[in-house]
């Protein structure tokens, strides 16, 4: 039986859709994306982006829109009964993107279209799935256009970034646990606030039985205000007013408080859930279809992005033949245990703030100037917030066999910058990894010996000979040695990417081409290395 000719339908066209058809055409495989909405939200929902969702959109090439039109959100004030516990300074985090941006989703996927035009992919709406079944070579799927025609279609693989309605996910009869969040509502509006406070920094206030948010979209008082509280009538469906979302400032924050041009008034009631599994077959469940939650920590948005990151990269190698058909499993096991992490920490962050009891009060008035006072703590939550601490560890495609006092398999990796010996230019880290291939850092230590230097050279030759589609090669040293023609060589004369790494020995470092580590080992290891990427990749 003749395979489809269309490699990927992705069902939606929010960020988690775009990003998956973005990066697989990147990839050079063909696809469709379709959405039963007629047109892109016009409001800004899901409002930052995170520092490692903007490493991301690095990877992808198309950053420098999310810089020039986010606001840099650099720190949070919270509030707790009337006092004030202290300040989170979401800046700082050990990335290249330091500062998160204040974005709108309406912009993000403004920028994602434009980008797909650019590439030459058309986002077909509305147009709706309605009916999906498989089998061992294919999927095939009914796609309801405006005029009431019906078209199916069929094609080798299917991604659902559909939402928490997906009809994949359905059909298939993946459980979707968890449960609604009954007796609570959300109201929000994006608004000018003038207050006692200063503008353009964020706030959040925890009281008896409400929680306030407000985070800023710029320097001049025009905010996200986002209130969880009671939920008095659970039939009503319309937006409040400003009066409404204006009184509740008052109420909690500031008694003077003025709201104005406001852009979105919005109720809403929320769930948290996951799916079972994130892939069946020929389908995979990516965004909300896999998993939503409560919104607290602007983490929803950033997560899909990363599942369709994690994704596309795995889908792309094995339609082209580069790589072993289990090599898809991973996606599952990897991102499964994010969203779990993820509904466990933002459920038990909301349930905190709408339901404190005695105990929970007194330890926010005492406790927690002393946890925001304590560096350790407070990094450790920016970085959790800001994505950078995500690993895959324990994931069947990490391996680790020590050899550096850095980051292990399964972690993200660190950027810092190193002269490329080719062209002489300083360059990060991330400018050489740039592309869709694995790379191999070769480092030979701060101390490197002739026969360190090589046996580096012999194994950068045989992974190029064997892998020469799929494998970059850069032999990174601190001192000058003469330019390679068969493989790169990335001279780090002031140690900081040798720090980074904790390279003071010659040590081998794989990355993936997600920008996550996926093998580590001393040199003496280098065997376990070719035992690595046979399982992985085909040669």
């Amino acid at each position: 039986m003749a395979f489809p000719s269309l490699d990927v339908l992705i069902i939606g066209a929010g960020p988690v859709g775009m990003v998956t058809a973005a990066e697989l055409t990147r990839y050079g495989i063909s696809v469709r994306i379709v959405d039963k909405r007629a047109k892109p939200v016009e409001h800004s929902h899901a409002s930052i982006v995170h520092a490692r969702t903007l490493e991301v959109l690095e990877a992808m090439g198309i950053v420098e829109g999310w810089l020039e039109n986010g606001y840099p959100f650099r720190k949070t004030t919270f509030f707790a009964f009337g006092k004030k516990l202290g300040q989170l300074l979401i800046e700082g985090v050990d990335s290249p993107y330091p500062v998160p941006r204040d974005i709108g989703q309406n912009i993000t996927e403004h920028l994602l279209i434009e980008h797909l035009n650019q590439v030459g992919v058309k986002i077909e709406r509305p147009v709706e799935a309605i009916e999906f079944i498989q089998d061992d070579e294919k999927v095939t799927v009914t796609l309801l256009h405006p005029d009431n025609h019906q078209e199916v279609v069929e094609a080798k693989w299917v991604v659902s970034a559909e939402g928490s309605g997906s009809i994949v996910r359905k059909k298939l009869n993946i459980e979707f646990e968890g449960e609604r969040y009954e007796g609570q509502e959300f109201v929000q509006t994006d608004a000018r606030i003038r207050w006692s406070y200063p503008v353009g920094e964020g706030y959040m206030f925890i009281n008896k039985d409400r929680f306030l948010g407000l985070f800023p979209f710029d320097s001049e008082g025009f905010y996200r205000i986002l209130c969880a509280r009671p939920d008095q009538n659970p039939q009503n469906k319309s937006d409040p007013t400003l009066e409404e979302m204006q009184q509740i400032v008052r109420e909690i924050a500031d008694k003077n408080a003025e709201l104005s041009e406001p852009k979105w008034l919005n109720r809403f009631r929320t769930q948290h859930r996951k799916a079972a599994r994130f892939r069946e077959g020929r389908a995979f469940l990516a965004g909300d279809a896999g998993h939503v939650h409560v919104p607290v920590g602007g983490q929803g948005m950033n997560t899909g992005i990363q599942d369709a990151f994690n994704l596309s990269w795995k889908l792309a190698y094995v339609i082209r033949g580069l790589a072993q058909p289990h090599l898809l499993d991973t996606y599952n096991t990897e991102r499964q245990p994010v969203a779990k992490a993820l509904l466990e920490t933002t459920d038990s962050g909301f349930r905190l703030m709408v339901e404190p009891n005695n105990i929970t009060e007194l330890a926010l008035q005492f406790l927690g100037p002393v946890v925001f006072r304590t560096d350790m703590v407070t990094h450790h939550i920016r970085d959790i917030v800001e994505e950078v601490t995500i690993s895959y560890k324990k994931g069947t495609i990490s391996e680790d066999y020590g050899g550096s006092h850095g980051p292990q398999a399964g972690d993200r990796a660190p950027d810092a910058t190193v002269v490329r010996l080719s062209d002489c230019a300083t360059v990060r880290l991330f400018q050489v990894l740039q592309g869709t291939q694995w790379n191999l850092l070769l480092f030979a230590g701060k101390k490197p010996s002739a026969s360190t230097d090589t046996q580096l050279k012999n194994l950068a030759n045989t992974i190029v000979s064997k892998y020469p589609q799929t494998v970059r090669t850069h032999y990174v040293t601190t001192i000058p040695v003469e330019p390679q023609s068969e493989f790169s060589v990335l001279v780090d004369r002031l140690e900081y990417l040798h720090d980074k790494y904790g390279a003071e020995q010659a040590c081998l470092y794989l990355i993936r081409p997600d920008w996550y580590i996926g093998f580590r080992a001393g040199l003496s290891d280098y065997n376990k290395l070719l035992d690595y990427l046979a399982k992985l990749l085909k040669a």
